[in-house]
């Protein structure tokens, strides 16, 4: 993230839209709600070749992560040192997939 505001703030570009969730990865720490991190963060694998492509087939890494309320701080600081206003973007209630893997009593569909 600091290489890329490090190059916007060259480029004079001086809004930063983060994205902290999208529909299969929640990437920001929140104390009150930990299971967006323990299981909204990660995914078990990613899919080999094209989604029409019939079986799917998956690689059966983990992959995923998320950002710590310190690590947000961090960022924005080096942001405004630069002149640079982040943006941050939480997209509720659309693409909520990983927020519904982690608290599927927020659905409002049958089962995981």
């Amino acid at each position: 993230m600091k290489r890329t505001i490090d190059l916007m703030a060259h480029f004079k570009l001086s809004r930063f839209h983060w994205h902290l969730t999208e529909d299969q990865g929640w990437r920001i720490e929140i104390d009150g709600w930990p299971r967006l991190t323990e299981v909204g963060a990660w995914r078990d694998g990613t899919l080999i070749g094209h989604y029409g492509n019939r079986p799917h087939a998956f690689d059966g890494r983990r992959y995923g992560g998320f950002y710590t309320q310190d690590e947000i701080r961090e960022v924005v600081a080096w942001a405004a040192d630069r002149h640079v206003t982040v943006v941050p973007e939480i997209e509720l209630p659309g693409h909520s997939s990983a927020a519904i893997a982690a608290y599927p009593e927020l659905g409002c569909g049958e089962g995981p």
